[in-house]
């Protein structure tokens, strides 16, 4: 059985794998959503379609897993400090939004026919599901969109956090819906409490030697650190917690580490293959229409984005976050949670709800996955619409207003790839020439000493691989005016300063990019993959030898002989 088993997981995993990427190929060729595809293969595979997979658990299986992943990323990514200083305004978006949602749902719903009391309670399950945003779907597209170290980004994701929060509490408090009780809830916050603490001194006195101890081995960082993620995830689920909780814990706790983004970077691929299976398995789960879902879609996509802009926007505008942060967060929450379809499952086993509620929110939330897939796309066309919308009714334009506009991560727009003997020097010489660049500059290098002997001078420092796409990205290489390559072809691994210098003119067309050869005949094709200037350490020193040698020739010439 465990090999027929198997047999059949793998089948499934190929079939829909097959399935996602045909389609992902023709939307990507229309120009289509990326999860708008996945949704489509989901369903075509599954019962709405051609019933190719009748086992939606082996797929589900695989989906948890890329959650964990995504939470475990996002922990990594998030930088506390600068979540911090979102201060009141993420504390107080955070904190009401996921209330006053609910509130406005359990004002709404009651008169659509839904009861939030008594016997039926679909009216507090369609609240409490439509308060609460997808952070699969908004995370990824804020990815896919390099936004989310913006101000809005950051403030989504905080709030993506803080409604995890108030989902857990939720799923503490549903068993006792009929007969609310305090001590579920306590125990929750309880067990919470001990993760993150237990996380948090573990990481600091224990993973951090590991860390020092295998940091010259880059595949280990990123085996323990996922081994870590794996520890902590199955801790929360032992004190019942959710796992996507521990991963999150889990990622919070190494992310001030320099290693976090060299980890990141590694596990991107791998997380984006788990989350095509989610996508794919939310399709799946979509059954045949009925005449109640033809008004009940519509009305709970309707009432996702009203409440979002009478939550959200006015909260973030109050605090000072200005009308386009305050815009762009609310357009970029405006979706239904894999966990409200998790809370609408477990009411359905309670006996609280109905299938056709939980079918009816299965296809509002492929169908706000879509939307927002076009609308976090064009999201700063959509302000500009919604701010002329706002000029014509006297309420000023933002052009007119304090900029609000995020402020972008190029603040080191000199980029050192690989601290070899060049960057080393050029780095000592505007130590003692030019201070005042040194704030400017970015080095990416694999080595932890030398991290900690730029962190003496000043100088930002970031671990990870050079040759990476996933480690440049996230070093924000396309805000960089210059980039400067210092390790010749002969002491690199894996890669070349030719393909380096393609890459990196891939994700910044507009930068100065400075490569290194090991012999004149590499400067022509250096250049043109797209090499701005070309040193050439050999020679330089055979020309400055040569001049040294011919002065001191000069001199023992004029010398008298004896």
């Amino acid at each position: 059985m465990p090999a027929m088993h198997g047999h059949g997981l793998l089948r499934d995993i190929g079939v829909a794998i097959i399935a996602a990427t045909t389609l992902g190929v023709i939307a990507h060729r229309l120009r289509q959503p990326i999860i708008l595809a996945y949704l489509i293969a989901g369903a075509a595979i599954g019962r709405l379609g051609f019933g190719w997979i009748d086992d939606a658990d082996n797929i589900q299986v695989i989906a948890d897993i890329g959650l964990i992943l995504l939470l475990y990323i996002i922990g990594l990514e998030m930088n506390l400090q600068k979540l911090l200083a979102s201060g009141r305004q993420l504390l107080v978006v955070g904190a009401c939004q996921f209330p006053l949602g609910v509130l406005l749902g359990l004002a709404c719903f009651p008169v659509l026919g839904f009861a939030a009391g008594g016997a039926d309670r679909a009216g507090l399950y369609l609240a409490l599901a439509c308060a609460l945003s997808s952070t699969a779907i908004v995370v990824k597209l804020l990815y896919d969109k390099v936004e989310v170290d913006t101000i809005a980004g950051r403030l989504t994701i905080g709030v993506l956090i803080l409604q995890d929060v108030f989902a857990i509490l939720v799923l503490a408090f549903q068993p006792n819906f009929n007969d609310p009780q305090v001590l579920p809830v306590a125990k929750a916050l309880g067990a919470a409490a001990v993760l993150l603490a237990g996380g948090f001194v573990l990481s600091r006195f224990v993973l951090a030697r590991v860390f020092a101890w295998i940091a010259t081995s880059p595949e280990m960082v990123v085996a323990v650190s996922i081994g870590w993620c794996a520890l902590v995830a199955g801790t929360a689920d032992a004190i019942g917690l959710s796992r996507e909780m521990g991963a999150l814990v889990a990622g919070l706790s190494i992310s001030a580490f320099p290693y976090s983004v060299h980890v990141t970077a590694k596990t991107l691929p791998l997380r984006d293959f788990f989350l095509t299976l989610f996508f794919i398995s939310l399709g799946m789960t979509i059954e045949k229409p009925t005449a109640q879902l033809a008004w009940l879609v519509p009305a709970v996509v309707a009432f996702v984005w009203a409440s979002r802009f009478l939550t959200v926007y006015p909260l973030l505008a109050w605090t000072g976050a200005g009308r386009r942060t305050a815009f762009i967060t609310s357009v970029n929450l405006a979706q239904i949670s894999e966990f409200s379809l998790v809370i609408a499952m477990l009411g359905l086993s309670y006996g609280h709800v109905g299938r056709d509620l939980v079918s009816g929110l299965v296809y509002a939330m492929a169908a706000t996955s879509v939307i927002s897939s076009y609308a976090i796309q064009g999201s700063h066309r959509l302000f500009l619409i919604f701010d002329r919308c706002l000029g014509a009714l006297g309420m000023g334009s933002a052009a007119a207003l304090p900029s609000d506009r995020p402020g972008e991560p190029g603040q080191h727009d000199i980029v050192i790839l690989g601290y070899h003997r060049v960057g080393r020097s050029l780095v000592a010489h505007l130590a003692a020439e030019h201070r005042e660049l040194l704030p400017r500059l970015l080095v990416v290098d694999f080595n932890p000493e030398v991290l900690k002997e730029l962190k003496v001078l000043g100088v930002a420092g970031l671990f990870g691989d050079i040759a990476s796409q996933g480690t440049l990205e996230h070093a924000h290489l396309a805000h960089a005016r210059v980039i400067l390559l210092t390790i010749p072809d002969m002491l690199l691994k894996g890669t070349s300063n030719l393909a380096m210098v393609r890459l990196c003119r891939s994700l910044a067309p507009s930068a100065e990019i400075i490569a290194t050869a090991d012999v004149a005949e590499q400067s022509d094709r250096l250049k043109v993959a797209g090499a701005s200037d070309v040193l050439l350490p050999y020679s330089m020193i055979g020309e400055q030898v040569a001049g040294l040698l011919l002065a001191r020739a000069e001199d023992s010439d004029r010398l008298p002989v004896a």
